[in-house]
């Protein structure tokens, strides 16, 4: 069994905003605007960003 960490974590978190903006949906199947996708893009980019950081001090 994988053991969760952080990294793991907030590749998940990134997957699933990724996810949701690319079909236009939200995880519970209500639908996203423009301006929600766009949110959803921005949130992954922060998140690989934090990842990144998180990578670099291990």
């Amino acid at each position: 069994m994988t053991q969760l960490t952080t990294a793991l974590a907030l590749r998940a978190a990134i997957n699933v905003l990724r996810d949701a903006a690319e079909s236009r949906r939200m995880p519970s199947g209500g639908p996203l605007d423009d301006a929600g996708v766009d949110l959803h893009f921005e949130a992954a980019e922060v998140l690989e960003e934090a990842l990144s950081t998180l990578r670099n001090h291990d």
